[in-house]
């Protein structure tokens, strides 16, 4: 696959963001051709040359931070064309005024995408966007210069702003999109205009705010909506049947990965253990994973495709997804006081619940397994049943010593209970620091803890503070 566009280098300039972003500014022609380096809405962040955006939210507004940004170097401010901005009057000639900050980012953004004109690979899904978007990015920039979203930024803002931070001469770029209404992952689509839409999975993820399982997988297949119509396709997980269902109505060209016989990028032969990790054969070619979890040969499998796809070698693909490591609190084990710890609290629904789950049950033996498990959140009506699940899903896989943490402990305590675990190894607690205290008093040498909960709840305070 080759790259779309000739080699030549498209920097964004100071001009590029007057123009697309539709703005006045009294910026120079000299100092319009100056290029870009970063688009920052933190002030904080901002180094310089950077454009600082002010975006008002309502928690704060980014103009108060206008000046901030210009004693850090910024060589100019987007900013709305009526909010009062307070900055010196030479930095006034470098406001570029808009009716919107935020439209004239997504502007700016979508504009460049197109001028910098790179294959563009889209990642969405319920749960395991992240790491998927690390493993694809890790094994093309193993050959070619990539780009991709930065650290979580996968929504409204993120997005634009990660496209932005590209340089301009990406063979590729990997951008990661996420929502919890309808309509977000459209607007997504329409900006990085993906050449390779990636579905990892669909799942009970902010089902109370799309409202239903239907709602929320036609949300990630708006992931289509700004799809390459000139040899764009669908690469999807062919073993989970909503993907299946949706990506055979949306008729777009679809490749599945998987282990069932429909995936054309299949793995046969696999293998897990705590110490060796996963290994597993795609068309006869062995491949290994050092990270532990059954659950992140679906990362694998799209990252093995593309890579192949974009010619290169097994032996180069393998090597890489050998070398790899967890996100951050996505799943990496560690060791504490003789106890160890499956850090997996970035994030939590039903389905990315279930994975840590079971690579709790497949790193612990018997009696040996416990869990700190915090509330999964914007579930709407499903919350007190998938949090009852949840208890019944702990006591099937063995975990026997179970601190649940939040609003929804008391469901989780009565799933495990009704399932058979005995209620002396359960407690609930309503905050994380709560739950450092009877963890150690339920843990002994040797046990696996996992931790996994929503971001809001803070599980990694637990291990911090073991």
């Amino acid at each position: 696959m080759r790259k779309p566009h000739d080699d030549t280098p498209h920097p964004l300039t100071l001009g590029d963001c007057i123009v697309w972003g539709r703005g006045v500014s009294c910026l120079s022609a000299s100092a319009q051709k100056k290029v870009v380096p970063e688009v920052q809405n933190d002030s904080r962040r901002v180094t310089p040359g950077d454009v600082f955006v002010a975006i008002a939210t309502d928690k704060d507004n980014g103009h108060r931070y206008v000046g901030a940004a210009f004693e850090k170097g910024a060589a100019a401010a987007i900013v709305d064309k009526r909010a009062a901005v307070e900055c010196s009057l030479r930095d006034r000639l470098k406001l570029i005024a808009v009716a919107n900050p935020l439209i004239a980012v997504q502007r700016i953004a979508a504009h460049y995408r197109r001028e910098i004109g790179c294959l563009i690979i889209g990642v969405t899904g319920s749960s395991g966007k992240t790491t998927t978007r690390h493993f694809i990015s890790s094994v093309l920039g193993a050959v070619y210069p990539i780009g991709e979203t930065r650290s979580n930024w996968n929504n409204h803002l993120g997005v634009p702003l990660s496209l932005l931070s590209f340089a301009g001469d990406e063979w590729a770029g990997v951008i990661e999109m996420g929502a919890n209404h309808r309509g977000e992952i459209s607007l997504l689509s329409k900006i990085a205009a993906p050449d390779i839409a990636v579905v990892t999975n669909i799942g009970y993820a902010h089902v109370g705010l799309f409202g239903s399982l239907a709602d929320t997988t036609a949300a990630k297949f708006e992931i289509l909506d700004g799809l390459n119509t000139k040899g764009g396709f669908l690469l999807a997980n062919g073993d989970d049947a909503r993907v299946i269902a949706a990506a055979k109505k949306s008729g777009a060209t679809t490749i599945f990965f998987g282990c069932s016989r429909r995936c054309a990028t299949r793995a046969e032969k696999i293998r897990f253990n705590p110490e060796n990790g996963l290994a597993f054969e795609v068309d006869g070619y062995a491949f290994r994973l050092s990270v532990p979890g059954r659950h992140f040969l679906y990362s694998a499998l799209p990252a093995i495709f593309l890579g192949r796809r974009c010619g290169i070698p097994d032996e180069t693909i393998a090597q890489t997804l050998a070398g790899l490591k967890p996100v951050a609190l996505r799943g990496a084990i560690t060791k504490k006081n003789r106890v160890a710890f499956i850090l997996d609290c970035y994030n939590a629904n039903p389905s990315s619940m279930k994975t840590a789950v079971e690579q709790l049950a497949a790193a612990a033996p018997a009696k040996k397994r416990a869990a700190v498990v915090g509330d999964m959140l914007e579930l709407g009506r499903y919350a007190p049943r998938l949090h009852r699940e949840l208890g019944v899903l702990l006591a099937q896989n063995g975990v026997t010593k179970i601190i649940a943490v939040g609003r929804f402990s008391a469901e989780v305590a009565e799933g495990a209970i009704k399932a058979g675990v005995a209620p002396k190894s359960i407690v609930t607690v309503e905050t994380a620091e709560a739950a450092a205290a009877p963890l150690r008093r339920l843990t002994a040498e040797g046990d696996t803890v996992l931790l996994k909960g929503s971001r809001s709840v803070h599980l990694e305070r637990v291990y911090e503070t073991f």
